[in-house]
């Protein structure tokens, strides 16, 4: 649930690819390049997210993760997939640690609903977890390291190192071209050249669509997140002047009844006034500044697409859209996409 009081976006590079991978067929494909043994063993289908509730708040604004019990494709297990979206521009060499005392509180939430439920003795068994980094830093990092790598202990004591393994995922390493089309793998190549040139962003955005719209119909349904993930990096990673020209790049890759649905997610706050000026009382000629005036246009036909899809709007749920910055509007449109009601994003 969204609220107009939060505080704005950290970063794109956070909120984004959380959103991302919140769609459990996206979690599976993440597993999948780090292990697809552990993923084709795991119904994903039935996952879980789970409330974090347990981390202190504190530690909480400051990370970037998921938390999902994920039931074997057999018998009656599940296993929890704790997923932590690392940014650190180089390798940390405590990663190993922050992992295990993660794991731990993750052992201790379960241990508190025994208290809560009193299953039978034989019932009290802790689930396994199976952590896993997503690593989009720049510097080259192949693996977490154990706590091994940073515990002071002589030969004879390594067996007193707790030791667990943890799955790594590098956005650096993965390949430029691959055969894997899932739309996660599409998504990921494009967010390596987040930083390339105009021409080079513009060829893999369009070469990203084509995929896309060339998935198998079974996985059609994670198009339009990944689509609108892509949109998002456009407008929050590249430059205003950019931005028409690569989103035009997107909208120009898809062909037939999705053209015009991709035109409206790309289509830019002042060209949604122009075209809803009448509605809103604008002045068509009215001049503002870019930055300024994307973000007043962009809550703008956010107001329209909440009212067309939920019904008119009050005036305090005029007035929360309006408070919003630009970062925390952009949030708010992605969650609209699967929002069943007003109260689910917070209005």
């Amino acid at each position: 649930m969204y609220d107009a009081d939060d505080p704005p976006i950290r970063e794109f590079a956070d909120r984004g690819t959380l959103w991302l991978l919140e769609s459990t067929s996206n979690l599976r494909d993440l597993v999948a390049m780090a292990a697809r043994e552990v993923a084709d063993s795991l119904d994903f289908e039935r996952a879980e997210r789970v409330n974090r509730s347990f981390v202190p708040a504190d530690l909480h604004k400051q990370e970037a993760d998921l938390l999902y019990r994920v039931p074997f494709r057999t018998g009656k297990s599940e296993v929890w997939v704790y997923l932590l979206v690392e940014h650190q521009s180089k390798p940390d060499r405590l990663m190993g640690l922050r992992v295990l005392s993660y794991m731990v509180q993750v052992w201790d939430m379960q241990r508190q609903r025994w208290e809560q439920e009193r299953p039978s003795a034989a019932r009290r068994r802790l689930a396994p977890i199976v952590p896993l980094v997503f690593y989009t830093g720049k510097r080259r990092w192949s693996r977490v390291p154990g706590l091994e790598a940073v515990m002071q202990a002589p030969a004879a004591l390594q067996r007193f190192v707790p030791r667990h393994e943890t799955l790594f995922v590098g956005l650096d390493g993965l390949p430029a071209h691959s055969d894997d089309a899932s739309p996660l793998a599409t998504v990921l190549r494009v967010l390596r050249m987040a930083d390339s040139d105009t021409e080079a962003m513009k060829a893999a955005l369009a070469g990203a669509m084509r995929e896309l719209e060339a998935l198998p119909p079974e996985a059609q349904a994670e198009w339009r997140r990944a689509a609108h993930y892509l949109i998002l990096l456009v407008r929050h990673k590249r430059t205003v002047d950019e931005q028409d020209a690569l989103n035009q790049a997107l909208a120009d890759a898809i062909v037939g009844e999705r053209h015009e649905e991709v035109n409206e997610m790309t289509m830019t706050g002042a060209e949604a006034l122009l075209r809803e000026g009448h509605r809103l009382g604008v002045d068509e000629g009215r001049q503002i500044g870019a930055d300024e005036g994307r973000q007043e246009a962009f809550k703008a036909l956010l107001t329209l697409q909440l009212e067309r899809r939920f019904g008119s709007l009050t005036e305090a749920q005029r007035s929360k859209i309006a408070a919003l910055t630009g970062e925390q509007a952009s949030l708010l449109g992605v969650q609209l996409l699967d929002a069943r009601s007003l109260a689910e994003l917070g209005l």
